[in-house]
């Protein structure tokens, strides 16, 4: 037995009998491919030429290859940035900014109180205990502005304070201390220095009747001692208090008054002469009227008086 084998016969053996296929049979498909090919190509430079360059189209059964850009592929990030730059805006513009709260120190300085616009007096938080005020201590008129005077118990501390402010709202002067000597006299003082400073500023205060002490008192109809200015209150009177002779000399009656003006007290002599009624007010402050009657009295003994 031989053991040759017929590679040949088995290989042709392998796929079967079959039926032969004319030529003209592969020649029809490959004619339709073409055909195929060429209409995908046709629509495809449609797509580009309409779409700017911009639209991608994937024939069937194929995968696009390349580097150029996709709609799967992120953002570049210059792109990103512009975007988040846009969310921004819009979110600032869709929420109110907050407006930033002054501080008690931007807003009070370092004083105790101070008036709004419409002439309201603030406390400054930092003020523990009002003790005193006197109102309009500086005496306008609501055409020159508004004052106020302050005695109270700033951050643990007895303090004074005078704020005045012009009719506007525009300028405003304070003045502030620690307690020294009494507050009547502190004020008075800072009221004097405050008309100084009105002056230069064109603050016209020649109307107050501070200025003429004859105008703020007058006689009543039974002679009694009585106010003649809305800013004075008569709070004690005294008549015949011997003040010396060159006070009293040729005086129909003469003595002495305590009087709150404009709630500051003021201490005064005074004295009938032909019946015109003379006022003279003392300077600085007294803690009463028996110290500004013995002061009074020094004054007249030395020659020099009140005026």
């Amino acid at each position: 037995m031989s053991t040759d084998i017929d590679w040949q016969h088995e290989l042709d053996s392998s796929f079967g009998t079959g039926h032969d296929v004319p030529a003209g049979h592969y020649v029809a498909a490959g004619r339709t491919a073409v055909r195929r090919r060429r209409a995908t190509a046709v629509v495809l430079a449609a797509v580009v030429v309409i779409g700017g360059g911009t639209a991608w189209a994937v024939a069937p059964g194929s995968t696009l290859r390349g580097s150029a850009p996709v709609a799967s592929e992120g953002p570049r990030p210059q792109q990103e940035e512009r975007v988040d730059e846009k969310k921004e805006r819009t979110r600032d513009r869709g929420q109110p900014r907050s407006v930033p709260t002054m501080t008690v120190a931007e807003r009070f300085g370092d004083n105790p109180a101070l008036i709004e616009p419409d002439g309201t007096v603030k406390i400054s938080p930092l003020t523990d205990v009002e003790l005193q005020r006197v109102a309009n201590p500086m005496q306008y008129t609501p055409e020159q502005g508004r004052s106020v005077g302050l005695r109270v118990i700033y951050q643990g501390v007895e303090t004074y304070s005078l704020v005045a402010m012009t009719e506007d709202g525009t300028s405003t002067s304070t003045h502030t201390n620690g307690a020294t000597g009494d507050f009547p006299g502190w004020l008075a003082d800072k009221v004097s220095l405050q008309r100084g400073l009105d002056e230069l500023n064109g603050v016209d205060s020649g109307t107050s009747p501070r200025n003429s002490p004859d105008e703020w008192l007058t006689l009543g109809p039974e002679g009694s001692l009585e106010s003649a200015s809305p800013y004075v209150a008569v709070m004690e009177v005294r008549e015949g208090v011997d003040l010396g002779d060159s006070f009293a000399t040729g005086a129909d009656r003469s003595g002495v008054a305590r009087l709150q003006f404009a709630g500051t007290p003021e201490y005064v002599a005074w004295r009938v002469v032909a019946g015109r009624l003379e006022v003279i007010d003392g300077p600085g402050s007294f803690g009463s009227l028996d110290a500004f009657v013995s002061w009074a009295r020094q004054q007249y003994a030395s020659g020099e008086g009140m005026r």
